[in-house]
């Protein structure tokens, strides 16, 4: 039997090139062999280490060959575009971005292969997959090999969309404000000039009986005038300065006594749904604006469907915590009610859109349209401390989401003055009107001596103290213009108070009873009247006041 000599498995065979080798040169080949085997395992330490970071990076790097076609683009791509990087790798870098952004790539792509530029806070757009635009900002550079020559290019995007829709919205907010500031002047001046013309036209019809030749004439006018007061009404709503009568409010009852409302007058082809929280809290607003508001976004909805379709209408209770981009500035959680239409009509481009709550802007034909309707809506909605958000899409439809500020708690009171009525007698006293306006006070003097009251009257705050200093003892009342040139409504009332701390005022003015008319309110002021204002308004606020009036 042959013995074989068994070989250790274990046992490595050396190089074949190294058996014969002296053993000084075997041990340098296997030094170098070593130092081969750590330099790529530091090699792939360092493509682990760097990879991770590329990875972790919350931005999109990307690199193009001299064409300007991908060649590499990090995993962010796809988390925030949604292509895969099959999708991208060898596609040109204009191809996902809108055809208005091409001429500023290539510009910026060209620059930086051509003249070697390394370019920073580049601004464009790219399309996700789903074909929604998002921004970006980013910076470039040039890509150069070992050797330093160019081999394309590089860069570094970060998505900015959430940043640009904040700068849109604070800039439509500025832009809104400094509207509204405009239209809030431009109403309070022509409340005054109305005051004048709805007040003696009142107070004539007043004067005439039905069967008087100059009663129709008269009543034409007085109806004008009021038209225009609700068209200054609508300018005061979208400058924030609008809100009269404030209650707690269901929205769910508005919004079933509009459904009622729609569904007699509007086209049958529109179908109206309604999906109404049972349990929805009150919110505190003006119950008419609401109304209105409601109204008006209803009536845009229902043009947006000319041959028919479907408005739903929702309301529901929400919390928004402090983390959510509802974009309502409270530091703690807040409770809102929602309220969303939606209509199923042709819908809006982007760039309508961004212009539907401007005053006067309308897509409708000359004469069908003020382009007040929306405006005002926002600036009711503003005044209530709320939000309005619009969503639309061309074909998609568009939905109005409301959101007012709620208190589930709040207690619901309602004040029925429809039993109160004006004494007949005549009325006593001395009354001091106050305003800079020669109309308005003429006219408070008509009415005023009318209903038997004597009158002074004051151009001034100036004029105003000189003349209570004088006449304190039998003036039983002071009709107060809020808003006058040098010394104004509220430092008049201050001075006039510090002589007499039991005075009463009545204050008069174009804006609402918000901001400096409700400051003085809290101050002691006794009411407050809504320019213009009717001679029957003005007795009954006097009578309320004087505590005349009989149940």
């Amino acid at each position: 039997m042959t013995n074989k000599i068994h070989e250790n498995p274990q046992k490595k065979k050396e190089p074949k090139s190294s058996r014969n080798l002296p053993k000084r040169v075997d041990a340098e080949y296997q030094k170098a062999i070593n130092k081969w085997l750590l330099s790529e395992e530091l090699l792939k330490a360092s493509e682990r280490k760097y990879r991770s970071l590329v990875e972790s990076i919350p931005d999109i790097i990307f690199a193009l060959d001299l064409k300007g076609a991908f060649t590499y683009v990090g995993p962010r791509w796809e988390k925030i575009l949604g292509h895969d990087e099959g999708e991208v790798l060898g596609r040109y870098f204009i191809d996902f971005a809108p055809a208005e952004d091409h001429s500023l790539l290539l510009n910026v792509f060209q620059e930086v292969r051509n003249e070697y530029k390394s370019l920073e806070n580049v601004l464009w757009r790219y399309f996700r997959k789903d074909g929604q635009p998002r921004y970006f900002s980013g910076s470039t550079a040039p890509l150069l090999d070992e050797s330093g020559k160019l081999i394309g290019t590089m860069g570094i995007a970060r998505d900015i969309t959430d940043q640009k829709r904040l700068e849109e919205q604070l800039l439509q907010a500025q832009k809104m404000e400094s509207i509204g500031n405009l239209a809030g002047g431009i109403a309070h001046d022509f409340n005054n000039f109305l005051g004048g013309i709805l007040g003696y036209a009142s107070f004539l019809v007043n004067k005439l009986s039905p069967d008087d030749p100059l009663y129709h004439s008269v009543s034409c006018i007085q109806r004008s005038a009021q038209q225009a007061s609700e068209l200054t009404k609508q300018l005061l709503g979208f400058a924030r300065r609008g809100k009269y009568q404030v209650k707690p409010i269901n929205c769910n009852v508005l919004i079933q006594d509009l459904v009622h409302l729609l569904e007699r007058t509007i086209d049958k082809r529109i179908t109206l749904v309604t999906d109404l929280d049972p349990h929805l809290n009150l919110i505190e607003g003006d119950e008419a604006q609401l109304q209105q508001t409601f109204m008006n976004i209803c009536l845009n909805a229902r043009d947006a469907m000319p041959l028919g379709g479907v408005l739903r209408i929702i309301s529901t209770n929400q919390t928004i915590l402090p983390h959510s981009r509802e974009g309502l500035p409270e530091k703690k959680k807040l409770e809102v009610v929602k309220i969303a239409f939606t209509d199923t009509g042709g819908g809006m481009p982007s760039d309508v859109k961004s212009q539907i709550f401007e005053p006067f802007f309308t897509t409708k034909e000359p004469g069908k349209g003020t382009g007040l309707g929306l405006s005002m809506v926002y600036g009711i909605i503003q005044n209530h401390g709320g939000r309005i958000d619009v969503k639309s899409e061309l074909d998609r439809g568009t939905t109005f989401e409301l959101f007012f500020p709620s208190n589930p708690v709040m207690p619901l009171q309602e004040v029925d003055q429809s039993s109160w009525k004006r004494k007949p007698s005549k009325g006593q006293g001395t009354i001091l009107i106050v305003d800079d306006q020669e109309i308005i006070r003429q006219l408070g003097i008509d009415i005023l001596e009318d209903a038997g009251y004597n009158v002074l009257a004051a151009a001034s705050g100036e004029e105003a103290i000189e003349m209570y200093q004088r006449k304190q003892e039998e003036i039983v009342l002071v009709i107060l213009d809020v808003v006058m040139p040098g010394l104004g409504g509220k430092e008049t009332f201050s001075k006039l108070k510090a002589m007499n701390p039991m005075i009463k005022v009545l204050l008069s003015s174009g804006f609402s009873a918000d901001g400096e008319v409700g400051e003085i309110i809290k101050d002691g002021a006794s009411g407050y009247v809504q320019k213009p204002y009717k001679d029957d308004e003005l007795i009954y606020g006097i009578q309320e006041i004087l505590d005349v009036l009989e149940r």
